[in-house]
């Protein structure tokens, strides 16, 4: 895996982004046309990097002509845990909050939703799944507060609850998932693919407390 580490310190995400493309694919002797289909993380996660990250995709996709399978980093953390009835995805979204979603994961399968992502509190995203008695937790935003969890779990009785965590990088479980929907057909268009922001951005939360000025209240209406 490239290190960005090498980068200046200075170089925008996006810069590193095309350095480090360009840098490996010139280590396997590849083009971006050699590239059957592409995979991207469209979230939950931070805006920049999901906007840079997709949208550096969705224009390799349409150069090259190539399908695009996007992956959510809930069910990517799901996935890593397989198999596994119950598993409550965690991903830090910070400011004391993460993301969560429940899932069904059959033996190496794409991960089944059993409810819809949110960002809450770790004590609420747990409330959510406090009926279930087997329950695997998964995800950096559990392994951060794996401690906190057993606590919970303990006061609910829940002996059967474990956190579990990833034995590789986000980035590959993506691929892997990417690879068995493409065989599946599961593919996306340019056009249905969308990012899964799940928290509100800050120029929209401002808008709703109307600390925008006029201007860009118009021109955020009109879009």
């Amino acid at each position: 895996m490239l290190q960005t580490a090498l980068h200046p310190p200075d170089q925008t995400r996006s810069e590193r982004l095309w350095i480090e493309v360009s840098t490996l694919l010139s280590e396997l002797g590849m083009s971006i046309r050699d590239v059957d289909v592409f995979s991207v993380c469209t979230g939950p996660g931070g805006f920049t990097g999901l906007r840079v990250g997709m949208a550096a995709v969705m224009g390799f996709s349409a150069a090259s002509d190539k399908p695009v399978v996007g992956i959510t980093s809930l069910e990517a953390a799901a996935f890593a845990s397989a198999p596994a009835k119950n598993v409550c995805a965690v991903v830090n979204a910070y400011k004391g909050e993460v993301y969560s979603q429940l899932f069904s994961v059959e033996d190496s399968d794409v991960p089944t939703p059993r409810n819809d992502p949110m960002v809450s509190t770790v004590e609420k995203a747990l409330d959510r799944v406090a009926d279930k008695d087997d329950l695997v937790l998964t995800g950096d935003g559990a392994e951060a507060v794996a401690d906190q969890i057993a606590n919970i779990a303990g006061s609910l009785g829940k002996v059967s609850w474990k956190v579990k965590g990833s034995e590789c990088g986000l980035a590959g479980e993506i691929a892997r998932l990417a690879f068995i929907k493409h065989r599946r057909g599961e593919i996306q268009s340019l056009e249905s693919l969308q990012a899964s922001y799940v928290r509100p951005s800050e120029a929209e939360i401002k808008l709703s407390l109307g600390l925008l000025g006029s201007k860009i209240k118009r021109s955020m209406s009109s879009e």
